[in-house]
């Protein structure tokens, strides 16, 4: 469907979560700690970084954040079990959300980071065999991963397990892991929906790093990066106010589709489906008949292109790692989806201008409608994404519906 390119990989801090266990020593101590200990902590860290990002000093506030997060995170407490220390959270990441948001518009950048930077399609793709066999962990075992779908366990996944797990592409796994939390619930719910296996939902993180503003120079777009003409296929929008290849819910659901679509299309062969996914059902379907195969592990050698070939086992990878995290060394952050209320404007609205009258941010209505492409709404009437306790209860307009 697409190809290599670039990705938007802003670390939005709903992500700025887990950290790999090496590191989890520095915060130790807080086994004992109460929900109300804890936020104390994290609070003062927020406060720091607050205080550095309004003096200029990205890289501290960034540090900073990064802290009140995983203050918690690392502390023995269940946020979810907690509806104090859950409330705190919930509030906090937006708050860094919101911060990093309004870095992004800066023109210096912000938190010295791009809109676009290579995607870990790039550096997965050229890595070769004896790349891969160099950082090969010998006690590196794969054991039953428990996917709900089945694929074979060829030497090539074990290798990009000890990649993801040991080598240079532990940092993509873990800020991959931190920015799932936003969205990975809502892609299993509409995977589960459009009956597609849900561990299927992890090629997020390797498309986009579940980012939704990713774009590539191929014009590959959002969280599902698909191109052009993909999404148009599967009924997203694409004109010069909106992208709904960018809208997260809209994306997953056409991503959901087409995912089934090919794994009918190939009797049940996930692996396939897979290669297609990546390169398109025309490429795998040339292999197929080139090869007189229809396993991939045949058809991987000499058959596909060269990122094909690496990332079906760099998926079926990261799948293995996100079912059984503490085995490998990561901790995934428990997920998070930001509750939304929905106003109907009437016509054309600027952000900005709706923001103030509104009393929030414009960042905040920007990160919630990220297929607007120009910062307003398109002509006529439009269905706004609006922060649930600002959304205005005007009875000559449909009521805010909360999602």
């Amino acid at each position: 469907m697409r190809r290599l390119g670039l990705i938007c990989c802003i670390a939005v801090v709903l992500g700025y979560v887990a950290l790999p266990r090496r590191a989890l020593a520095r915060q130790g101590g807080q086994a004992s700690q109460t929900a109300g200990q804890t936020i104390g902590i994290a609070e003062s860290h927020f406060k720091k970084g607050e205080d550095a990002y309004l003096a200029g000093q990205y890289d501290l506030a960034r540090r900073e954040f990064d802290d009140a997060v995983d203050s918690i995170l690392v502390s023995d407490l269940d946020v979810r079990a907690s509806q104090e220390l859950k409330i705190y959270y919930r509030t906090l990441i937006e708050k860094i959300n919101h911060y990093q948001i309004a870095a992004i518009e800066q023109k210096d950048g912000g938190f010295s980071e791009q809109r676009h930077e290579p995607s870990p399609l790039d550096r997965i793709a050229s890595l070769s065999d004896a790349d891969l066999e160099e950082v090969a962990d010998a006690e590196t075992e794969l054991g039953r991963a428990g996917l709900n779908f089945q694929f074979k366990t060829a030497p090539a996944v074990k290798q990009f397990v000890s990649y993801f797990a040991h080598g240079r592409g532990r940092e993509v796994m873990d800020a991959g892991f931190r920015r799932s939390v936003r969205y990975r619930d809502l892609a299993r719910k509409i995977f589960k929906e459009e009956s597609v296996p849900t561990d299927l939902v992890w090629l997020a993180q390797i498309e986009s790093g579940w980012n939704p503003y990713a774009l590539s120079w191929a014009s590959a777009r959002g969280i599902w990066q698909f191109v052009p003409s993909t999404g148009m296929r599967f009924g997203l929008s694409q004109n010069y106010w909106v992208d709904e290849r960018s809208d997260p819910e809209k994306s997953t659901r056409a991503a959901a589709k087409y995912l089934k679509w090919l794994g009918t299309r190939y009797h049940g062969n996930w692996e396939l489906a897979l290669a297609a996914y990546n390169s398109g059902e025309g490429t795998v379907d040339s292999a197929i008949a080139r090869s007189g195969s229809r396993d991939f592990w045949q058809l991987r050698t000499g058959f596909l292109p060269q990122e094909t070939r690496n990332y079906v086992p760099a998926i079926l990878a990261v799948m293995t790692i996100a079912k059984n995290p503490d085995k490998y060394g990561f901790e995934i952050p428990p997920p998070y989806r930001g509750r939304y209320g929905t106003q109907l404007v009437a016509k054309q609205t600027d952000l900005r201008s709706l923001a103030k009258k509104m009393g929030v941010s414009y960042s905040s209505l920007l990160d919630l409608n990220p297929s607007l492409q120009r910062g307003v709404t398109p002509p006529g009437r439009h269905l706004l994404r609006v922060p649930t306790a600002e959304a205005e209860a005007d009875p000559s307009e449909p009521q805010p519906q909360t999602n």
